[in-house]
């Protein structure tokens, strides 16, 4: 009979099993990282727009006195 090359988890060495949960929670954890970094300088950006559109709007105030 020849054996098959399809390993079952149930054949799998515990420790196999164990790396590759580690490599998929590293891969999310630098994915979520990114994501953070990404989402922080957006706040940033809209922190300066909010500050340009106030300063706009009291010129614009100060303009129609």
């Amino acid at each position: 009979m020849q054996q098959t090359k399809n390993l079952s988890v149930y054949n799998v060495n515990s420790e196999v099993i164990l790396a590759k949960g580690l490599d998929a929670m590293t891969k999310s954890c630098e994915a979520l990282t990114a994501q953070n970094e990404r989402l922080n300088k957006d706040i940033e950006n809209l922190k300066k727009k909010i500050d340009m559109l106030q300063d706009r709007l009291l010129s614009n105030a100060e303009e129609r006195e």
